[in-house]
């Protein structure tokens, strides 16, 4: 089932993988496709775009009942497999709050990285690089979406420079935004120490050398003059509350994703 390119069609790798699962005693014999099928994330992603037929060490599987045995076993005989996650996408991985333990997807075998591409409203396209083992898992043409709103809400309020404050930083995608749109100076925030590392890779990665401050905090205690502009986006699920509250004290604008 391969085209002349040596690529498989994205059904024909997935019947591969679930009938090693079902070989290992993973599912029953009787599953299928559309039930049990693992999560399957693209290794590298450019928004809607992506192939249908898929080439070598491109997929990263998620499941929560992956054992050692399939996923080495998925990653020698399934050759477009390049990771195997244990967990479920309803996980909230990274860190959720000031009391929160930082929470990981296991991986049993291979590489998690993963690299997104995302188009945008002005000439740069914006490149994340995460683990996504420890990373939220979102999709690019989700952050497309997010970079359009924010975009939007820039110009429908005639917000063209300044300070700007990313709260809750992740990856960096927003405030990266913020800098290529125009904006002298953008402050990133994470409370999770694995993003900020993340982070400073990500800004690399883009060429922003400067206009920038990182701080590793809960915004809730963030402490910095006041500033144009503030960007929010929160876990699902977050009560906004208090975030707003501060949101609110220290910029003149905020915008809540």
């Amino acid at each position: 089932m391969r085209c002349e390119c040596g690529k498989r069609p994205l059904d024909i790798v997935m019947s591969h993988i679930l009938k090693l699962m079902i070989e290992e005693g993973i599912v029953g014999g009787d599953a299928t496709l559309r039930r049990n099928s693992p999560v399957p994330l693209s290794g590298f992603y450019y928004s809607s775009l992506n192939p249908q037929f898929i080439g070598r060490n491109t997929l990263i599987l998620l499941y929560p009942d992956f054992t050692k045995t399939v996923a080495s076993r998925l990653i020698n005989e399934v050759p477009e497999v390049k990771c195997v996650l244990k967990g479920t996408p309803q996980s909230t991985i990274g860190q959720y709050d000031k009391d929160s333990d930082i929470i990981h997807f296991e991986i049993l075998e291979g590489d998690d990285e993963q690299i997104n591409v995302m188009r945008t409203l002005l000439q740069d396209k914006i490149i994340l690089v995460k683990k996504q083992s420890k990373h939220h898992i979102e999709v690019a043409m989700t952050c497309e979406e997010k970079l359009i709103r924010l975009h939007n809400y820039l110009d429908n309020n005639n917000i063209r420079n300044g300070v700007a404050v990313d709260g809750m930083c992740g990856l960096g995608a927003l405030g990266i935004y913020l800098k290529k749109y125009g904006f002298e100076k953008v402050i990133f925030n994470d409370i999770n120490p694995e993003m900020i590392e993340a982070l400073k890779v990500n800004l690399e990665i883009n060429n922003i050398s400067d206009g920038f401050e990182i701080y590793n905090q809960s915004f809730e205690e963030l402490n910095i003059d006041k500033v144009d502009l503030c960007v929010i986006d929160a876990f699902p699920g977050v009560n906004l509350d208090e975030i707003i509250k501060k949101a609110e004290i220290i910029a003149d604008n905020v915008f809540i994703i």
